[in-house]
């Protein structure tokens, strides 16, 4: 199993009071994704970002739900290999 969170590299475009927030999701608990796969969609910094699957597996929770916040480093889903 591996957990989704967003690439550190993001938030660097953040400031002192931004909200980072899950936009949506497009693919469900259950589903089937592959490496790169666009999976959600999160705001950071009043700008859209995709969310991608790390590997190939099966989208097995989403930790962090549609227009609930989140913060660096927190797990946003959790893929298990197939």
């Amino acid at each position: 199993m591996s957990e989704v969170i967003l690439d550190p590299v993001r938030w660097e475009s953040m400031e002192a009071g931004d909200t980072a927030f899950i936009e949506d999701w497009t693919a469900c608990e259950g589903d089937r994704v592959h490496a790169g796969q666009v999976i959600g969609r999160a705001v950071l910094a009043r700008q859209n970002v995709d969310i991608e699957a790390p590997h190939d597996g099966v989208l097995e929770q989403i930790c962090v739900a549609r227009g609930d916040s989140f913060g660096h480093g927190d797990v946003l889903a959790r893929i298990v290999n197939f």
